[in-house]
């Protein structure tokens, strides 16, 4: 039961459910998973006429679930089984209402509140404040939907305020693994929860044009159902904006961002909050540590899902100068989200470059299989700040100014150049000099055509002194490669001027070399020992066989004659053999 809500709604967004039968076969799903958990845990009564009397549900106390974590899972799948068969109810009688099954979509919603109430009663010595958050928020939704079948839209107006800005807090802090996605609860906000806030505030004639500011002063009515007032103080204690109505809030929301020359205003509370949080994570930012920066990243991206579901909930109502400004807004998100991601990857790669410059000055060589690996890998990253450099070039507006296109030119040529230099460091293991030493003359024309930095980059991007100390390296490398290029060429020259490498293996030519060359080139004096290939004996036998001259019809005949006589002789002797060993095992004669 680590992730509740999504083990209920986000098992119910992935499967689309929409009609009745729909949720009629999840229901029997979930059954499915609740009976073999009951079987696991051993709490099947099987003795039926006194069920009431000896079933274990009803027994299971907290100090079970602090033994074993999956009792709370046999509540949560019991509530969830009558939530969706009330769900399944609701839309049968959306098709024909009759009272027999009102009446029976009331008891559902109540039995599964007594069973959520149960489960809050199991978890109270549950130490993850946001589990206990998501069982709360499940259970104001049960309240309020109870509510609102009764009429009773005060109490469901209190109900699904609270469930209103749980879900918003979960949405940022909740950590799900990279398998569960985080839109299932703005689904449960969209679909479930904003509908029933504009019925609940339209029958308390309270203005629900901003549905987030209705919640939050809501809020604090605890009389109406004082056990959900936990979920208020859960989030105070990580973040009180969330809970406290904008008037009343301390901290300054953020109204604008500037993105260049353009600026825009926020107009999302929600937003504001978001972009906020992001700026308090980078301030954490450690170049060095390549952990440090998934915090921010996924800040980045939540913040741009937000926007976006926002900015299409409110495309046909935007004016063009405000839709406008949208945009700006999010081609800001972007932007700095991915010049965010190119600083994490340059740190991932300054990480490898190390490990191989270590390499280099230690004793303990790595093998050049290892070493050929971490190039591998530094490539693959460097392939990625590509992209990412691709896609700034590709947002809104970065075409328009001229500064930032050459900015974004020459941060491209710098780690262009930085994979060409450990591509050609590639080819110098693999003794390819004239493919290396291409790549470093061709690194050296891309950095002086290349313009300096105009502007001072943040973190650790590149600067004017990181391309100057990267000039002097591909000079240096040029010309050290230079050298062992010509070198080889030469030697190569050599060898193929008298056809071998030594002078015994071909006394008829004679190299003209300098005496101390000619000395080295007279014998081998190391061997290198190599296996020479043998062609099989069968073959050999085979082809001589199969090459004999077997023309002659009378060489045939007598063949076929004397095989023909063989093959009588062994029939006679054969026969004799049988008659000697006839009778009893072959003891005894006929």
């Amino acid at each position: 039961m680590d992730y509740p809500l999504a083990n209920t709604y986000g098992v119910r967004s992935e499967l689309f459910l929409q009609s009745a039968d729909d949720y009629h076969r999840q229901r029997h799903r979930t059954n499915k998973k609740l009976n073999k958990l009951r079987r696991e845990l051993k709490i099947i009564t099987k003795d039926t006429k006194n069920y009431k009397d000896k079933e274990k549900i009803t027994q299971i106390v907290a100090e079970n679930y602090d033994m074993e974590p999956l009792f709370g899972d046999v509540l949560l799948y019991l509530v969830e089984r009558d939530l969706l068969y009330a769900q399944e109810t609701r839309l049968l009688l959306d098709v024909h209402s009759l009272k027999p099954k009102e009446k029976f979509l009331v008891s559902k919603y109540k039995k599964a509140l007594q069973n959520a109430k149960h489960l809050l009663e199991v978890i109270k010595n549950e130490t993850d404040d946001l589990k206990t958050l998501e069982i709360l928020t499940y259970t104001a939704i049960i309240e309020g939907s109870i509510a609102i079948t009764k009429k009773k839209y005060d109490i469901s107006l209190y109900a699904f305020s609270i469930a209103k800005c749980a879900i918003h807090f979960l949405y940022n802090y909740q950590k799900l693994p990279e398998t569960i996605t985080k839109e299932f609860y703005y689904e449960i906000a969209d679909g479930i929860i904003d509908p029933a806030l504009k019925v609940s505030a339209s029958s308390e004639k309270l203005n629900f044009t901003d549905l987030t500011e209705l919640a939050k002063s809501q809020i604090f009515n605890i009389e109406l159902i004082p056990y959900l007032y936990k979920a208020v103080k859960i989030i105070e204690s990580h973040n009180a904006t969330y809970v406290t109505p904008t008037s009343e809030n301390n901290i300054d929301l953020l109204k604008e961002v500037k993105w260049g020359s353009y600026s825009a205003q926020l107009t999302s509370d929600d937003l504001s909050l978001a972009i906020m949080k992001i700026n308090e994570e980078l301030k954490n930012i450690d170049d060095k540590n390549t952990s440090s920066f998934d915090s921010p990243l996924i800040s980045y991206q939540d913040a741009i899902t937000l926007h976006t579901q926002e900015m299409e909930r409110n495309s046909s109502n935007d004016e063009e100068s405000n839709n406008q400004e949208q945009y700006i807004i999010l081609t800001y998100l972007k932007y700095n989200y991915l010049l965010l991601r190119i600083r994490r990857d340059n740190t991932i790669m300054k990480d490898l470059d190390a490990q191989i410059v270590e390499n280099q000055n230690s004793k303990k060589k790595l093998s050049t299989q290892k070493i050929i690996e971490l190039l591998k890998d530094y490539l693959k990253i460097n392939e990625g700040i590509a992209v990412s450099l691709v896609e700034i070039n590709d947002l809104p507006g970065i075409a328009n100014d001229d500064e930032l296109v050459n900015l974004l030119n020459t941060v491209g040529v710098y780690f262009k150049v930085k994979n060409q230099q450990k591509l050609s460091q590639a080819y110098l293991i693999s003794h390819q000099y004239k493919e290396a030493l291409a790549l470093i003359v061709n690194s050296s024309k891309l950095l002086q055509s290349c313009k300096e930095f105009n502007v001072e980059l943040e973190g650790n991007l590149p600067t004017n002194k990181d391309l100057e100390k990267l000039k002097v390296e591909i000079e240096d490398e040029k010309s050290r490669l230079y050298t062992l290029t010509t070198y080889f060429n030469e030697i190569n020259k050599e060898q193929s001027s008298f056809g071998s490498k030594y002078i015994s293996d071909d006394i008829s030519k004679f190299p003209k070399l300098s005496p101390s060359e000619l000395l080295k080139h007279v014998y081998p004096l190391k061997f290198d020992f190599q296996p020479v290939n043998v062609k099989p004996v069968l073959f050999d036998i085979a082809y001589n066989y199969i090459d004999a001259d077997t023309n002659d019809e009378d060489e045939i005949n007598n063949n076929s004659n004397v095989v023909s006589h063989e093959v009588e002789t062994s029939g006679n002797v054969d026969n004799e053999e049988d008659k000697k060993k006839s009778g009893f095992f072959g003891l005894f004669g006929r």
